[in-house]
């Protein structure tokens, strides 16, 4: 989902249509493309680059099982630690490696 809504918001771009857009929503994988894309303040004029930095964090090593243990050891510390905590960590830091 987050490749397919980047695709999607590229070829919007070449058809001049990305303009016409007033407002992004999104569940699951989408929010992750949408997370990158608001990195950047200027997104919708510099998507190739956000594109690029997209493509080169799915293309590095991700994140290190140290850097995983620090933010479950974070998350822990609040009272509201879940199994979301844990499924995010492991499983999310996996494939976003972010």
């Amino acid at each position: 989902a987050m490749v397919a809504l980047l695709e999607c918001l590229i070829q919007l771009d070449k058809a001049g249509l990305l303009d016409c857009i007033l407002y992004l929503c999104g569940v699951s994988g989408s929010t992750w493309c949408m997370a990158s894309l608001y990195k950047e303040p200027d997104w919708s004029t510099k998507l190739d680059t956000v594109k690029d930095k997209i493509v080169e964090r799915l293309n590095s090593p991700g994140v290190s099982w140290a850097e995983k243990v620090a933010k479950l050891k974070k998350y822990y510390m609040k009272d509201s630690f879940s199994l979301t905590d844990l499924w995010a960590v492991l499983f999310v830091t996996s494939y976003v490696k972010e």
